[in-house]
């Protein structure tokens, strides 16, 4: 039951321009020692991130990115929401680039 949650980076969350390409190897040997669902954090914020991880992983943690467009929500800045609904789309197209359904890099 549950996932595992996989740090991308050490040190602080928050956006990154790129993730460490050693994060595959660190995803591929924690695939080898267990069957639970891989889900990727830390750092991960753009398209480009998901794409990376999505033979890897199962799934990706995204928390900084929404939260800094989400700051201007408070105001109920209707721009904000659209930012957000926009990057939240652009992370499931880089998951899922032929707009296909899978069950993640286990099949």
């Amino acid at each position: 039951r549950g996932f595992l949650y996989c740090i991308s980076v050490t040190g602080i969350t928050g956006e990154r321009d790129r993730l460490p390409e050693e994060v595959r190897d660190y995803l591929a040997g924690l695939r080898r020692r267990t069957e639970l669902p891989l889900c990727v954090g830390f750092g991960v914020s753009r398209p480009e991130h998901a794409s990376m991880l999505r033979e890897w992983a199962d799934g990706i943690i995204v928390g900084s990115a929404i939260v800094r467009r989400l700051e201007g929500a408070a105001s109920h800045d209707d721009q904000a929401i659209e930012e957000v609904r926009q990057l939240v789309q652009s992370l499931m197209d880089a998951l899922n680039p032929r707009g296909l359904l899978t069950s993640g890099p286990r099949g």
